[in-house]
């Protein structure tokens, strides 16, 4: 006894560095995730920078068949026609030039919020302020306004003009409205009012949409919104109103989570935009990222080639017709310099001409909103696996997978922008790597070894070994002469997962959870007349008929399912009253003869059944796993099933170690929500199966695997079906197949 007692300080001592780097590991992981919860703005930040970072490594290809182009208006065209701003005539020659060259649709980014102080009606009230001697008036020489001959050239042709958000301002009146599927997005850009053009020319213009590019903390453009809330009033972006026009599209429609099918947790998301012909992602708020190509002389055309153009040049209609075409500025007075990514300063009409390329050439850069949740996801498979490897004391094992995780979220990240332009952040999952790794290998690296063989002892030393494995292998040397032969009701019930969820628990609490489980599965069980044969570590076998007779163990079997789901749902409150994790229940449940009796050695006996009934009742009980069901019972004991009870055959059986196959069916109450559903769907898709109807049968089974039923994995049930069926398709069943199923995996 002594000898026993030896290592007990020692494994004490283990315990406690175990329980440290335990603690160690999952409080780093859990600050990883609420990190992630809170995304606080550096954070946000870094994640730019590491975006911006993938811009660099991959730039988007430039295509120059993409029919998007720049008209520049730049410091040379500024030193040739004068200061800006312009006089309007000469943007109205400029259209007119444009249109005559074949542009599909001309946008100006540029604001005409003022009338054109150099037109000839105004030249006098100009030239009057602060000065003396001018006559009131000049002679009528007959020349329209600026603002006048502007409007007449935009009338009637496809011109886009802007307008920007502001604080003060007027509420604009979109010429194409912005339909939405589902509620406005709850983080849609929003400004008070807007600064837009003189009435005259937004009437004559062919579209209105919005210039405002949007910045970051850091002043870097990365996106820009495709929708603006403004004044009340939904507006298009400047590309996006271009993009309609240029198709001569009715409107726009923005498709939000709520109308799609994808999951935002209560809050309305953008997903997308239709435009027309045309389809494109959205961010959540309504943005769309831009993957910039940089700098691009083959996009742009200085303003002053256009205005100098005699009649129809050749060169210039190349460049020009069939294209949407964007005036901006490059110049540094005008003050329309925007950063990105790839290029320090670059004219912000660049930036619409980048969207419009990506949008028309189907390139897009997207961060779904399922990508923060595989980042979380990431997060946690990297504390749990290091947090578990260094509990085991596997400093080896624990480097090779900080490498492989730390690299493979930074590789899979690059990856995934080039390939697919997906936007992984792999900040959190290095960072959770670096956190939970270095310090745990530093407290554990040599004493968690020790710690973990003493717990092994432990463990062990309070668990005697099951007998159940001696009578599986040689029951005829087991039986006692005692027993007899009985018709019985067996039942198994298993712990689901047992192994995951007490992986890295102290043994008290490992003893604690299967104590607080297997007491009310006890409960239940008795209190449905049943006879407990044994506990075989986190299961359980019952059976009923016997030592005491019962005509109907059958239904008492069958009754004892809800008990024990309902003693299982008290004991998870139980656990959580406790700090335990909840653990799913697996039962299998058969009829049949077994022998009964006191087996066993003359040492030790015990009171216990035995047959190829209670094997097949351990099989059906593992076949829960298979079919993501949370019970399975034979067909003897289905034939007692009472009426508010209701069975479905999930399949036919050959369980290994059996000679013959067997129904193997799902128990449920007949009130069962999705039951009939679920059922029908079922027998419908294992009737083409059965009659080898494989096209049929695997329409069916995709039918199955769309219900979405409490009681039922049935993607996992479908798939089992689905890949037999591939599996016949290669090489046909026997004619004499009667659709059974070889199980060759055991309890």
């Amino acid at each position: 006894m002594s000898r026993r007692s030896e290592p007990r300080a020692p494994g004490r001592a283990g315990a406690g560095m175990r329980r440290a780097l335990l603690l160690l590991g999952l409080g780093m992981t859990a600050l990883m995730l609420l990190l992630a919860w809170a995304a606080p703005p550096v954070l946000d930040r870094v994640r730019d920078l590491v975006f911006d970072g993938y811009q660099r490594a991959s730039p988007r290809p430039y295509d120059p068949s993409v029919p998007v182009h720049i008209i520049d208006i730049d410091e040379a065209a500024l030193d040739l026609y004068g200061q800006w701003p312009w006089p309007r005539s000469y943007l109205a020659a400029l259209t007119d030039r444009l249109v005559d060259h074949g542009a599909a649709a001309v946008g100006y980014d540029v604001l005409f919020a003022e009338p054109d102080r150099t037109s000839p009606e105004r030249i006098v009230e100009s030239w009057s302020r602060f000065a003396e001697g001018i006559p009131p008036a000049l002679p009528d020489l007959g020349l329209p306004p600026h603002d006048a001959r502007f409007a007449a050239a935009l009338a009637g042709r496809p011109v886009v003009l802007g307008l920007a958000g502001a604080a003060e301002g007027e509420a604009p009146v979109a010429r194409a409205g912005v339909a939405v599927t589902g509620r406005v997005p709850d983080r849609i850009t929003r400004f008070p009012a807007a600064v837009g053009n003189l009435p005259e020319l937004t009437a004559a213009a062919a579209g209105l949409g919005t210039i405002s590019l949007g910045r970051t903390v850091d002043g870097v453009s990365r996106r820009v919104p495709m929708v603006t809330d403004i004044g009340g009033v939904l507006m298009p972006a400047f590309s996006a109103e271009l993009l309609r026009v240029a198709q001569g599209a009715g409107g726009h429609v923005l498709r939000t989570s709520e109308a799609s099918g994808e999951v935002s947790g209560g809050v309305a998301s953008a997903v997308g935009m239709r435009i027309g012909a045309v389809e494109f992602p959205v961010e959540a708020d309504a943005q769309f990222r831009i993957h910039f190509a940089g700098q691009q002389a083959a996009r742009v055309t200085p303003v002053g080639e256009v205005l100098a153009a005699d009649g129809i040049d050749a060169r210039l209609a190349d460049r020009i017709a069939g294209r949407i075409v964007l005036v901006g500025s490059s110049a540094e007075g005008l003050f329309d310099i925007r950063t990105t990514p790839l290029d320090g300063q670059v004219a912000g009409v660049v930036l619409h001409a980048e969207i419009l390329e990506q949008i028309l050439s189907g390139q897009f850069l997207s961060r779904p909103d399922w990508m923060p949740g595989l980042e979380v996801l990431l997060v946690l498979v990297a504390g749990l696996v290091l947090t578990v490897l260094q509990w085991q004391d596997r400093p080896l094992r624990g480097l090779v997978a900080a490498l492989a995780l730390a690299g493979g979220a930074v590789l899979g990240g690059l990856v995934a922008f080039d390939r697919a332009g997906l936007l992984f952040d792999p900040i959190l999952p290095v960072l959770t790597v670096l956190t939970v790794y270095l310090p745990g290998t530093t407290l554990g690296l040599f004493a968690k070894e020790r710690a973990r063989r003493a717990i092994r002892d432990r463990f062990a030393y309070f668990l005697p070994p099951t007998l159940i494995g001696r009578i599986e292998a040689d029951p005829e040397a087991a039986l006692t002469p005692g027993g007899a032969e009985r018709e019985l009701t067996i039942l198994f019930a298993d712990m689901r997962g047992f192994s995951t969820v007490t992986e890295g628990m102290p043994p008290d609490r490992v003893v604690a959870l299967v104590n607080t489980w297997l007491s009310a599965l006890a409960e239940a069980l008795v209190a449905h007349g049943a006879t407990i044969d044994k506990f075989m570590g986190d299961a359980v076998m019952a059976f009923w008929n016997a030592p005491i007779a019962r005509a109907d163990h059958a239904a008492a079997g069958l009754g004892a399912i809800a008990g024990l789901e309902a003693a299982a749902a008290r004991a998870n409150a139980a656990l959580a009253a406790q700090g335990l994790p909840p653990v799913a229940l697996g039962i299998g449940v058969n009829t049949g003869p077994a022998s009964v009796g006191l087996m066993g050695s003359r040492d030790r006996l015990s009171y216990t059944a035995i047959g190829d009934s209670v094997t097949l009742a351990a099989r059906l009980e593992g076949l829960t796993r298979i079919y993501g069901v949370p019970n399975c019972v034979g067909d003897a004991t289905i034939a007692a099933l009472p009426p508010d009870l209701r069975a479905v055959q999930l399949d036919r059986i050959a369980a290994k170690g059996l000679s013959r196959a067997a129904p193997v069916h799902l128990v449920l109450p007949a009130a069962t929500e999705g039951l009939e559903s679920f059922a029908a769907t079922l027998e419908v898709a294992r009737a083409a199966y059965l009659a080898r109807n494989w096209t049929t049968a695997e329409d069916r089974f995709t039918d199955l695997a769309q219900l979405r039923v409490g009681f039922c994995d049935t993607p996992r049930l479908a798939q089992l079906y689905l890949d037999r069926i591939a599996g016949f398709l290669r090489q046909p069943p026997p004619p004499d197949w009667d659709g059974a199923e070889q199980a060759l995996a055991k309890r």
